[in-house]
C-alpha cells in the first residue's frame, strides 16, 4: 500500500502550484512543514515568488498503483480519481522561511526553529485504527468531508447533495449510451428556485488517456445529432425544465473561427493543434494555459497564401489577458498580416542550437507586398498589442546533449506565397493543389534569410509592430560559433516599438549589437510572393518606451533604447522616451577576459548603421554618464532632449519632457504624445519614498509579471 499526498499551494500574492508527495513507506503518512520543504516543486515555487505566506490545502490517499517523486501529475490526478481511497485531509500555512529567519534573528539574536505546523492535521480510517484527529494551538479538528465528485468514463460528475425539500426539482439527463458500462442515463437534479434550477455539468477528465482527444474538447447538445457545444463541462447553468443532453466533440475548445465567433483556446494541446493545421481565423484564450514538463511546443506558423479572399486568410490569436506558462519554443514562428494581443507569457525557457531569428511570442513577421490584377496587394504589417513577459529567457548555442530540447523550429525562410492570380479552383470553389509530379506549379524559388544576420526580442525577433508591451526578468545568452546580429528587450529588429517597458533584462554571449528596446531601429522591410526583400524600408519608430535595469554586454555596439540606428524609412523617430538604471559591457575580449577593442554605448542610441536616413530623437530623458548617441552619424538629436542624474527619473517635471507632443516631419499631423504617469512605488517604484513613471498603456501588465514589491529582500 502506498499513501500519497496532492497539496494545493497558495500564495499571499496569488500565485499557485499543485504538487504531489509519495510517503516513505516507514514514515506516517501526514504532511508536515519539513516534508513539504524538502518538495523540489514548492521549493522552486518559493525561490520564484518569494511569498511572505503560503496557505496550503491538502488530501492524503492510498492505492495499489506504483507511484514515486518522478511520475507525472496527470498520472497522480488518473489514480485519484480512479484507483484510490480517500484518507484524510488538513490545512497549513507556512512563512517565507528566509524571512522568517531573517526577524527572529533581529529580535532574538540568534535563529530559531519554524515551528512544525500552523494548522490542524487529522487521519481517519485506514490501517492506523479508526478515527484520528491531531490538533494544534486552539484544538479545533478540521472536518472530514466527502468526495463532491466521482469519475465515470472520463467525466469527473458531481455529487447531488441530498433534497430533503418537497419542493418541484428539475432533471437533467446525461447519455451514457458510447459506454458499454453502465448505459443507462446519468441523472443530475436540482430544485427550483424562482422557476430555474441551477445545475453543475460533469466536467471532463482532459488527463484520462482514453477519453480525451487532443486539440478537442467534449461538450453537451440538446440535439442528438448537434456538431456544437451549447453547454460546458464544469459550469453551472439554470435550467426550467427538464432536459436530456447528449456528448458532442469539437475542435479546440469551441467556436467557429469567425470575429463573432472565434475559436476558444484553454489546453496547451489546442496550441499545438493551431500549430499541426497553420489555422487560419479567429482564436480567443478562455483560461490560463500550462504546459506539462513532458510537452514541447511546436511554434504556430500562419503565412498568408493571398488567395482570392483576403480576409479568409487573417489570423487573429487574441490572448484575453490570461497566462501561457511553461514554453520551451516561441508561440508564434513565422506569421504574417496577423494581430497577436493580450497574450501574456511566463516561465518560458527557450533553448535551442539552430542559428535563426527568436521570440519569445513571434520569430517572424513577413508583410508581403506583390502585383495582382493590375494592383498591389499587400499582407500589412503583424500587430502585437498589450502582451507581456516576464520570468523567462532564450539561451542559444552549442548544448549537452543532455540539454537540447528536440527542435521544433523549421529554418528560418520567408515562404513563397501564391498570389490569386495564380490559383485554380474547382466548382465547388476549393483550391486544386497544384500535380508535383507533373511540375505543374511554380519553378521552386530557393527561399532567403529574413535579415542579414539573425535577431532576437523578448516579444519578438524580427518584424511586426509592437505596442503596449511589457517584458520582466528576461535573459539572452548566445553560445553559438556565429554571431547574433541584433538582441532587444522588446524586439532584435521591428517595424515599430509603441509604448512598451523593459525592466531588469540581461544580455550576454557572442551578440553585436544589444539594446533596452530593440537591437535594431532600421525598420522593415517587404517581401514579394517569392519571398525575396523588396529594397525599401519603413518604420523605424521607437516612440514612448523606458528602459530600467539592462545589463548588457555585446561586442559592437550597445544603447539604452536602441542598439543601432538610421534606416531606408525617411524621417525615422526615437521620441518620449527614458532609459535608467544601465549597466554596458561592450567590446572585444580575449580568452583571459582581456579588453582587445572597447566598444560603443550610447544611453538612448549607440550608432547608426549604413542605411540613408538617420533617426531624429526628441522628447527623452537619457544617462548623464554616457552621450545621448554612442557615435553620431546621420542620427541626431534636438533641444529637447535632456541628460539627468539617477536621481532626476524620480521627480515629475521628467513628465514635462517624456510626455510632450512629438511632431512627424514627414507629416505634420502625425503627432506622438507620452501617456507616462507616475503611480504609487508598489506598482512601479523604487522603495517605500519612489516611484517611477510608465505608460499608462502597460499598467495592468505588471501584475502579470508579478510586479509585486518583495518586503525585506
Amino acid at each position: 500500500m502506498i499513501y500519497f499526498c496532492r497539496a494545493h499551494c497558495i500564495s499571499s500574492k496569488d500565485k499557485e502550484i499543485t504538487t504531489y508527495i509519495v510517503f516513505d513507506e516507514n514514515t506516517e503518512p501526514i504532511l508536515t512543514e519539513e516534508i513539504l520543504r524538502e518538495n523540489n516543486q514548492f521549493r522552486e515555487f518559493m525561490l520564484d515568488y518569494k511569498p511572505k505566506i503560503v496557505y496550503i490545502d491538502y488530501s492524503v490517499y492510498y492505492t495499489d498503483e506504483q507511484l514515486d517523486a518522478a511520475t507525472y501529475s496527470e498520472v497522480f490526478e488518473s489514480v485519484i480519481s480512479n484507483a484510490s481511497t480517500f484518507y484524510s485531509q488538513g490545512e497549513m500555512q507556512l512563512e517565507n522561511q528566509s524571512k522568517a529567519v531573517k526577524k527572529r534573528k533581529k529580535e532574538t539574536g540568534k535563529i530559531v526553529a519554524l515551528c512544525s505546523a500552523i494548522a490542524v492535521l487529522f487521519a481517519c480510517g485506514g490501517g492506523y485504527g479508526g478515527y484520528k484527529i491531531f490538533q494544534f494551538l486552539n484544538s479545533r479538528p478540521v472536518l472530514v468531508q466527502e468526495p463532491s465528485t466521482k469519475n465515470e468514463g472520463g467525466m469527473i460528475i458531481p455529487i447531488q447533495a441530498q433534497e430533503e425539500s418537497k419542493s418541484k426539482q428539475i432533471t437533467i439527463s446525461i447519455d451514457r449510451s458510447y459506454l458499454s458500462i453502465p448505459t443507462e442515463d446519468l441523472e443530475l437534479k436540482g430544485t427550483m428556485v424562482d422557476g430555474k434550477a441551477a445545475i453543475t455539468l460533469p466536467e471532463f477528465d482532459k488527463t484520462d488517456f482514453f477519453t480525451h482527444v487532443a486539440g478537442y474538447t467534449w461538450g453537451f447538445t440538446s440535439d442528438p445529432n448537434g456538431k456544437k457545444i451549447q453547454y460546458y463541462g464544469g459550469k453551472t447553468y439554470n435550467f426550467s425544465e427538464n432536459k436530456k443532453l447528449y456528448r458532442v466533440l469539437v475542435k479546440y475548445g469551441g467556436g467557429s473561427g469567425t470575429k463573432e465567433d472565434p475559436y476558444l483556446i484553454d489546453y496547451y494541446d489546442q496550441l499545438e493543434l493551431i500549430a499541426e493545421e497553420k489555422a487560419r481565423g479567429y482564436f480567443k484564450q478562455t483560461d490560463n494555459i500550462s504546459f506539462p514538463e513532458y510537452s514541447n511546443h511546436t511554434p504556430i506558423n500562419t503565412v498568408n497564401e493571398l488567395k482570392n479572399d483576403p480576409d479568409s486568410e487573417y489570423f487573429e490569436y487574441d490572448g484575453n489577458g490570461f497566462i501561457i506558462d511553461g514554453l520551451t519554443s516561441p508561440l508564434f514562428g513565422t506569421v504574417s498580416g496577423a494581430t497577436i494581443k493580450n497574450v501574456n507569457i511566463r516561465n518560458a525557457h527557450i533553448i535551442k542550437d539552430k542559428y535563426q531569428d527568436y521570440g519569445t511570442i513571434l520569430c517572424n513577421a513577413i508583410n508581403y507586398q506583390y502585383k495582382a490584377n493590375d494592383s498591389t496587394y499587400r499582407t500589412g504589417e503583424t500587430l502585437i498589442r498589450h502582451c507581456s513577459v516576464s520570468h523567462s529567457s532564450i539561451t542559444i548555442g552549442d548544448l549537452a546533449e543532455s540539454e537540447i530540447v528536440t527542435e521544433a523550429i523549421e529554418p528560418t525562410t520567408v515562404a513563397e506565397v501564391i498570389p490569386p492570380d495564380l490559383i485554380e479552383y474547382d466548382e465547388n470553389g476549393k483550391v486544386i493543389e497544384p500535380d508535383k509530379e507533373k511540375n505543374e506549379s511554380k519553378p521552386e524559388v530557393k527561399p532567403t534569410k529574413v535579415a542579414d544576420g539573425y535577431s532576437i526580442g523578448g516579444i519578438s525577433g524580427n518584424g511586426g509592430q509592437v505596442e503596449d508591451c511589457y517584458v520582466e526578468d528576461f535573459d539572452v545568452d548566445v553560445s553559438l560559433d556565429e554571431y547574433i546580429l541584433n538582441v532587444g528587450g522588446i524586439s532584435g529588429k521591428p517595424a515599430n516599438v509603441l509604448n512598451c517597458v523593459v525592466y531588469n533584462y540581461s544580455t550576454t554571449g557572442n551578440i553585436f549589437n544589444a539594446g533596452g528596446i530593440v537591437g535594431s531601429a532600421s525598420g522593415s522591410r517587404m517581401y514579394d510572393a517569392h519571398g525575396d526583400e523588396l529594397p525599401d524600408y519603413y518604420g523605424g519608430n521607437i516612440q514612448g518606451c523606458l528602459v530600467r535595469q539592462a545589463e548588457l554586454k555585446s561586442e559592437l555596439v550597445a544603447g539604452g533604447i536602441a542598439a543601432v540606428g538610421s534606416s531606408n524609412a525617411e524621417n525615422a523617430m526615437i521620441s518620449n522616451c527614458y532609459a535608467i538604471d544601465l549597466k554596458f559591457t561592450v567590446g572585444e575580449y580575449d580568452s583571459r577576459n582581456k579588453l582587445i577593442q572597447e566598444g560603443i554605448t550610447g544611453g538612448i542610441l549607440g550608432m547608426d548603421n549604413d542605411l540613408r536616413y538617420g533617426h531624429i530623437i526628441s522628447n527623452t530623458v537619457s544617462d548623464n554618464k554616457v552621450y545621448v548617441i554612442g557615435t553620431k552619424d546621420k542620427s541626431n538629436y534636438d533641444d529637447t532632449v535632456r541628460q539627468a542624474p539617477d536621481y532626476a527619473y524620480y521627480q515629475e517635471n521628467i513628465l514635462s519632457v517624456i510626455n510632450s507632443p512629438t511632431i512627424n516631419p514627414e507629416n505634420p499631423k502625425e503627432i506622438f504624445t507620452g501617456s507616462f504617469k507616475f503611480s504609487s512605488p508598489n506598482v512601479f517604484g523604487d522603495g517605500d519614498e519612489k516611484s517611477l513613471s510608465y505608460p499608462e498603456t502597460v499598467e495592468d501588465l505588471f501584475e502579470k509579471g508579478n510586479m509585486e514589491d518583495n518586503e525585506n529582500e
